[in-house]
């Protein structure tokens, strides 16, 4: 037998809110840095791999470009959103 306190309660849309991650919140300057960084160096290093003199199939590498450009893309949104 259990006390109606102690099972849980339907969150409201206000309280809901609340509980995961709103659309304004906002990173510490630390973890913009760390998380634009990471994102530019993966994005550069897949961008090396696509280079003429590297090996692999020339759809193999403009595939690595495309992931590239998407990976900077990602980092410039990172840093201004």
């Amino acid at each position: 037998m259990s006390s109606p306190s102690s099972e849980p309660r339907p969150a409201s849309s206000a309280e809901a809110s609340h509980i995961g991650l709103s659309q304004n919140s906002k990173d510490c300057l630390a973890c913009r840095v760390i998380g634009t960084g990471a994102l530019g160096g993966v994005g550069v290093y897949a961008l090396n791999q696509s280079r003429a003199h590297a090996p692999g199939s020339v759809v193999g590498k403009r595939i690595m470009a495309g992931v590239g450009v998407c990976f900077l893309v990602a980092s410039a949104l990172r840093w201004t959103k």
